[in-house]
C-alpha cells in the first residue's frame, strides 16, 4: 500500500456506521443462517398461505329473508316486513334499513358501520326478530338471517348432465354433493336444478260437493293416518316388548285407501274424491349448460382455506367417482375462480424470475456479475420475508395482494443497488470487505431508510379508506408496506453480510471457499430447490435453467461485454452527461423556465385529452358476459324459460360466441331475482376461453349483444353486462325517489327516465333503468263479514281455506328408505286455474258445508309488483 492509502481494517475518524448492520457483520454466520431460514420458512409460508380470488371481507350488512308462499307483495309488506322493520329499526347501530316485499318474500337489509362487530350485530338482529315473531302470521316460515361475506360466495360450479331423466340426474348430483361435502376444505355444497319428487293429492271439487265433504277433511284424514305412535311396553313372561303403532304409509297408493268420511255406514275413501300421484313438485327453476339440462352444485369453501387446493380436491373427488356414473354422464366445471388465482400466481413467479434475470443482466454491466448477484438475491429474499410476515398476520394471497406484490417488484432492488454500489466503492478505495461493508452500508443507511419511508408513507393514507371499498383495497397498502420494509431489512442487514463474505474487485482472484462453507451453501440451495419443486415443479425447472443459462452466458459473452461497457461505454456516457450538466448549471433560468413551461403544457394537455376517471379499469377484456332477463311480476317461470331459450338460440348467430368456453342459463321464479347480486329471473352467462386463445374481440361481442340480442323479444327487459371489477360498489350514480304514495312514485320515476333519455348525456349512459316493477295481476277475494258471521265463520277461516286449496298444504311425510317426500294436498289443476270454480269451494261451519260464494265475492285487479321501503 502507498503512503496515501488508508489502512484497510480501520475506520476513518468520524465514519458513519449503522448499528443493525454492525450487529449482522459481527455475527456473519448467524446472519447467513437467518438468510437460509428466510428462504426455507418463506417458501413454506408461500405454499401454505391461503390463496383466494377476493379478500375475505365482511360486508357490514345483515339480511333478513322471510318466505310466505302465495302472499301478494302488499300483504307481505303489511304482515311481515313492517313488524320486523319496526323492531330492527330500534337498534341504534343500524345506519340504514332497506326492504323489498315481493310475492311470497320479505327481504330486509340492515346496514351497520364498517367498524361494527358483526357477531354482536347478528345477536342484536336476532333478538329483535324474535321480538317481532308474535306479530307475524302463524304459518309464515322462520326468518333467515345471513351475513354478506365474500368467503360465502361459490368458488366454482359443478354441472352434472346426462342423457336420462331429470330425476335420475338429480340423484347422481346428490351423490356428488355427498362426496364433495366430505372434503375438509369445503363448507357447503348447494344443489339447484332437477325435479323434486312429492306425493300429490289432487282433490276433485265436484266430487267433494257430491259427497258433501270439506276440503280440510281430506287433509285431516291423511295426517291422522300417517303416524307412528309408541304404545309403551308390556311384559310377557320374562321378556319385555315395546309396543309401536305403525301407521306410516309404505306405498303412496295406500293413501287412496284412507277413509275420509262415513255416509250411511259406507266409507268414503280418498280415491273417491282425489287422485294420488307420486310425481314432481311444480317446477320453478331451470338450468342448462351449453343447451343441455343440468343440475348445478355451487361449491363454497371454508374461510381461510386455499382455493387452489380446494379446487384440486374437488377435481380429484369427481375423477374418483367417474367410474360409478351412469353412461352419458358429463360433469363440467364452470366459474372456477382458482384458474384466475393460478394465472396470477404464475405471473408473480414469472415476474420474480424475469426480474431477477433483468436486474442481474443490467447491473453486471456496471458492477460485474458477482456484485450484480448480490442485488439480484434481494428480490427473492425480500419476497420470501414478506411471505413470512403475511403468514403471521393472516393475510391471504388474493388478487389485490398479488397485484401489490407484482407492483412492488420494481422497487425491491432500489435499496440493495445503493448499498452494494457504495460498498463496492469503498472496496475499491482499499478497505477490506468487512470494513467496506460497514462504511458502505452505514453511509447510506439513513438516506435509504428515509427513501423507503417516504415511499411507504405515500401508501399509508390508503389504510384509512373507509367502508367496504377501504376494507377491500386495504390489502394493497398493507402488502406494499410489508414488502418494501422487507426489502429495507434485506438491504441493510443481509446484503452487507453477503458483500463482506463474497464481494471482490474485478482484478482480484476469488478466494476459495472452505469445503464446509461450500457444502453448506450447496445444501441450502438444494433444499430450497426441492421445496420450490414440491410447490411448483415448473418454477424449479425455470430457476435451474436460468441459473445454468446465466453462468454459460456470462462465461461466453457477458463477462467480456461487461468489461467493455465499464471501461469504454460508461466513461463516454459520463463525459456526455457532464457536459450537459455544466451547460445546465450555467443556464439555470433557461432550465427552470423550460421545466415550468413543460409542466403547464402537460397540465393543459391532461385537461384537453383527459380520458376520464374510473375506480377499476374497464379496458381489460372480460372473461364473462352476462345477459339478464327481467320479466313483469307474476310471469310464470315457464314463460321466462322460453325467452331464455330464444336468447340461447340467438347466441349461436354471433361470431364472437365461437370463443365461448361455456354458456350457462338459469331461470328462477318471478320475483326471486336478487338485486344485491345483480341477478334477474333469467340469467345467461357466457364464459370465454383464455385471452391468448381468443380469435374475436370480446368488447365487440359485448357491443353486438347489447345492440341485437333482445331485438324483437317482447315481455321482458334484457340487459347485457360485463362483471364488475373490484368490490361491490353499486351503480356509479343512483337517483332515489322516496314518498308515501307508490303510484305517484311510479309516475315520477317514469318522468325522470323520460328526462334522462331525452338529455344529450343519454348516449353516454349504460344500463339506465328503474327498479319500479310493473303491477302484478291479482284475484281479490272480499269476505262479507256479516254473512260470514251468520255461519260463525271468520275472514281468517275463509282465507286459510282458499290458501290451502290453491297453494296446497303438506298433510304429512312419505318416507322411502332414507328419503323423505312431502304429501301435498290441493285442488286439482282445472279448479285452481279457474277463478269461478272458487265459488264452489266449501267451508265447514256449524256442522254443514258453506259454499264460498255464500260469504265472499271476488274480482280481477292489479296489485303492486314489488314494495320497496327505506
Amino acid at each position: 500500500m502507498t503512503e496515501g492509502n488508508k489502512r484497510t481494517n480501520d475506520l476513518p475518524e468520524g465514519a458513519r456506521t449503522f448499528p443493525l448492520t454492525n450487529l449482522a457483520l459481527g455475527n456473519r454466520t448467524s446472519a447467513l443462517a437467518l438468510l437460509a431460514m428466510v428462504a426455507l420458512i418463506g417458501i413454506a409460508s408461500y405454499v401454505s398461505i391461503p390463496k383466494e380470488s377476493s379478500p375475505e371481507i365482511t360486508i357490514p350488512m345483515i339480511s333478513i329473508a322471510t318466505y310466505y308462499p302465495g302472499v301478494s307483495p302488499k300483504d307481505m309488506e303489511t304482515l311481515v316486513t313492517r313488524p320486523i322493520e319496526e323492531e330492527v329499526n330500534k337498534i341504534p347501530e343500524v345506519t340504514d334499513l332497506t326492504s323489498t316485499s315481493d310475492q311470497g318474500l320479505s327481504y330486509i337489509i340492515a346496514e351497520f358501520s364498517s367498524d361494527m362487530d358483526m357477531d354482536e350485530a347478528m345477536a342484536k338482529i336476532r333478538e329483535k326478530v324474535d321480538l317481532a315473531k308474535p306479530e307475524l302470521p302463524a304459518d309464515v316460515e322462520q326468518p333467515i338471517l345471513s351475513e354478506f361475506n365474500f368467503a360465502e360466495f361459490p368458488i366454482m360450479q359443478v354441472n352434472v348432465s346426462g342423457e336420462y331423466d331429470l330425476v335420475r340426474l338429480k340423484e347422481v348430483a346428490e351423490d356428488v354433493q355427498d362426496r364433495l361435502e366430505q372434503i375438509p376444505q369445503i363448507l357447503e355444497v348447494r344443489l339447484s336444478g332437477g325435479l323434486e319428487r312429492e306425493v300429490r293429492v289432487d282433490v276433485d271439487l265436484e266430487k267433494l260437493k257430491f259427497y258433501n265433504i270439506a276440503f280440510n277433511d281430506v287433509i285431516e284424514a291423511i295426517a291422522a293416518e300417517n303416524v307412528t305412535i309408541p304404545g309403551g311396553t308390556i311384559d310377557v313372561g320374562a321378556q319385555k316388548y315395546m309396543v309401536r303403532i305403525d301407521g306410516e304409509f309404505t306405498d303412496p297408493r295406500r293413501i287412496e285407501d284412507v277413509v275420509v268420511a262415513l255416509q250411511d255406514g259406507a266409507p268414503i275413501y280418498v280415491r273417491d274424491v282425489a287422485t294420488v300421484d307420486f310425481g314432481f313438485a311444480d317446477r320453478t327453476s331451470y338450468a342448462r349448460l351449453d343447451g343441455r339440462a343440468v343440475v348445478t352444485l355451487d361449491i363454497i369453501k371454508r374461510s381461510g382455506e386455499n382455493i387452489i387446493e380446494t379446487s384440486d380436491a374437488v377435481k380429484a373427488a369427481i375423477a374418483q367417482m367417474e367410474p360409478t356414473f351412469p353412461p352419458t354422464t358429463v360433469v363440467k366445471l364452470t366459474s372456477d375462480q382458482s384458474e384466475d388465482i393460478r394465472s396470477m400466481v404464475a405471473s408473480l413467479e414469472n415476474n420474480i424470475i424475469s426480474g431477477l434475470i433483468l436486474v442481474v443482466a443490467v447491473l453486471l454491466f456496471f458492477l460485474g456479475v458477482r456484485n450484480a448477484s448480490f442485488v439480484g438475491i434481494s428480490i427473492p429474499a425480500s419476497m420470501l420475508l414478506s411471505f413470512i410476515v403475511m403468514k403471521i398476520l393472516g393475510i391471504s394471497m388474493n388478487m389485490v395482494v398479488l397485484f401489490a406484490l407484482i407492483l412492488a417488484l420494481g422497487m425491491l432492488v432500489d435499496n440493495a443497488i445503493v448499498v452494494v454500489e457504495n460498498i463496492y466503492r469503498h472496496l475499491e478505495e482499499g478497505y477490506d470487505n468487512v470494513t467496506a461493508a460497514r462504511l458502505g452500508a452505514g453511509e447510506v443507511a439513513i438516506p435509504v431508510i428515509t427513501s423507503t419511508l417516504t415511499t411507504v408513507m405515500a401508501f399509508v393514507p390508503l389504510l384509512f379508506w373507509p367502508d367496504i371499498v377501504g376494507e377491500f383495497m386495504g390489502y394493497l397498502p398493507k402488502t406494499l408496506i410489508i414488502t418494501l420494509s422487507s426489502s429495507l431489512f434485506v438491504a441493510i442487514v443481509l446484503v452487507p453480510v453477503l458483500c463482506a463474505m463474497f464481494m471482490k474487485l474485478d482484478n482480484v482472484p476469488p478466494r476459495p471457499l472452505r469445503p464446509a462453507a461450500r457444502w453448506a451453501m450447496l445444501g441450502v440451495a438444494g433444499l430450497v430447490l426441492l421445496m420450490v419443486a414440491a410447490s411448483n415443479p415448473l418454477t424449479a425447472v425455470l430457476l435451474t435453467a436460468t441459473a445454468v443459462g446465466l453462468v454459460v452466458l456470462h462465461r461466453s459473452l457477458l463477462d467480456r461485454l461487461g468489461r467493455w461497457f465499464q471501461d469504454v461505454a460508461v466513461p463516454r456516457v459520463v463525459e456526455w452527461y457532464s457536459r450537459r450538466l455544466r451547460w445546465a448549471l450555467h443556464h439555470r433560468l433557461v432550465v427552470v423556465g423550460g421545466m415550468a413551461t413543460a409542466f403547464v403544457v402537460i397540465v393543459m394537455a391532461f385537461g384537453v385529452f383527459n380520458a376520464g376517471v374510473e375506480f377499476f379499469p374497464e379496458s381489460i377484456p372480460p372473461a364473462q358476459i352476462g345477459i339478464q332477463v327481467d320479466v313483469p311480476s307474476g310471469t310464470s317461470s315457464a314463460f321466462t324459460d322460453g325467452i331464455v331459450r330464444r336468447i340461447e338460440e340467438r347466441l349461436q348467430g354471433f361470431e364472437g360466441i365461437r370463443d365461448a368456453e361455456s354458456v350457462v342459463a338459469t331461470v328462477n321464479e318471478s320475483g326471486t331475482g336478487n338485486p344485491f347480486m345483480g341477478s334477474g329471473e333469467g340469467n345467461v352467462t357466457v364464459s370465454f376461453v383464455d385471452y391468448d386463445k381468443r380469435s374475436y374481440d370480446v368488447f365487440r361481442t359485448l357491443r353486438e349483444l347489447q345492440q341485437r340480442i333482445g331485438a324483437g323479444i317482447a315481455g321482458a327487459d334484457i340487459t347485457v353486462t360485463r362483471p364488475d371489477n373490484g368490490p361491490p360498489t353499486g351503480k356509479p350514480v343512483n337517483i332515489e325517489l322516496v314518498g308515501p304514495d307508490v303510484d305517484q312514485l311510479r309516475v315520477l320515476a317514469d318522468s325522470v327516465l323520460a328526462v334522462l333519455k331525452a338529455a344529450p348525456v343519454y348516449a353516454k349512459l349504460e344500463g339506465l333503468d328503474s327498479d319500479m316493477r310493473s303491477q302484478r295481476p291479482e284475484l281479490v277475494v272480499e269476505v262479507d263479514r256479516e254473512r260470514a258471521a251468520l255461519y260463525d265463520l271468520s275472514t281468517s277461516q275463509v282465507g286459510m281455506t282458499i290458501r290451502t286449496a290453491i297453494q296446497g298444504t303438506e298433510a304429512a311425510k312419505f318416507r322411502d328408505g332414507n328419503d323423505e317426500y312431502d304429501i301435498m294436498v290441493r285442488l286439482a289443476e282445472p279448479y285452481r286455474a279457474s277463478p269461478d270454480a272458487l265459488g264452489d269451494l266449501t267451508v265447514f261451519a256449524e256442522g254443514r258445508q258453506v259454499p264460498l260464494s255464500s260469504v265472499a265475492t271476488w274480482r280481477m285487479d292489479e296489485g303492486l309488483g314489488v314494495v320497496k321501503r327505506r
